[in-house]
């Protein structure tokens, strides 16, 4: 997906300070359960050990570097994405990109999280938001993201606290597609522009079939070691193919 068509639609609701209250701030359909079946509905495991995982890109521009999940995705009606980011440039890095449909170049991403020039964009449905927020290249950032497909409402959280609520496309991400790490797709699984490409490391990037509460983000920014267990999928060997110029890194013990 171009630059352009990423910021199609541009909708900043509401900016929240960094040492605000997460839970305070957060309107009472947060913790609403529409759209679950009983089986997510039912699902709220407590926090556990969390696998700790960690790839650098290299900081060049490329199209063959990227991770891609072998986890298959189902359909999402909401979702939370939490990893652990840092930039090596203040250039434009595509982060995550998950795509559904075959297609031109202007296929829309399902999902995408990128950072360009100025600040992160967020693009839902192929809906984009601009969140407003410019993160320093060399410096490690905690970032999550929670959607609601019923509402149309995305969550940005930075280092624990909650910064932006966003409105973005509602209904429902599709399942089937995929899921890369690294790359911005324009068509299902490649049409990569290097110029696009990620340069950074990436540590305990994981995905959530449910909008995690306030209270498990800000715990998984405290402690790195803890997670909700009820991932959909954790960047682990076994849940991915790395290729071109990435490597795993021995993540830091707990």
């Amino acid at each position: 997906m171009k630059a352009t068509l990423a910021l199609t639609l541009i909708v900043l609701v509401t900016v929240f300070d960094a040492g605000s209250s997460t839970s305070e701030s957060l309107p009472e359909t947060y913790y609403e359960f529409e759209g679950r079946d009983d089986t997510e509905r039912a699902t709220h495991a407590t926090n556990g050990a969390c696998p700790q995982t960690s790839y650098f890109f290299p900081n060049v521009q490329t199209t063959t570097n990227y991770i891609r999940v072998t986890t298959p995705i189902p359909d999402l009606h909401e979702f939370t994405v939490c990893g652990i980011f840092k930039r090596f440039t203040n250039g434009d890095d595509s982060w995550i990109s998950y795509a559904t449909m075959p297609g031109t170049t202007n296929n829309h991403n399902e999902i995408m999280i990128r950072h360009n020039s100025v600040d992160i964009t967020i693009a839902l449905n192929g809906k984009g938001v601009l969140e407003g927020m410019k993160l320093s290249a060399n410096k490690e950032y905690h970032v999550c993201v929670t959607s609601f497909s019923s509402t149309g409402t995305s969550y940005v959280f930075l280092d624990g606290h909650l910064r932006e609520i966003a409105s973005t496309a509602s209904g429902t991400v599709d399942g089937g597609g995929c899921f890369i790490i690294g790359q911005d797709q324009d068509i299902i699984g490649g049409k990569f522009d290097a110029k696009q490409s990620f340069q950074g490391t990436v540590r305990n990037f994981m995905l959530w079939r449910r909008a995690l509460n306030p209270d498990e983000i800000m715990k998984m920014y405290q402690n790195q070691c803890f997670c909700p267990q009820d991932y959909l999928f954790a960047l682990e060997r076994k849940n991915i193919e790395i290729s071109g110029g990435v490597t795993a890194l021995w993540p830091p013990k707990c």
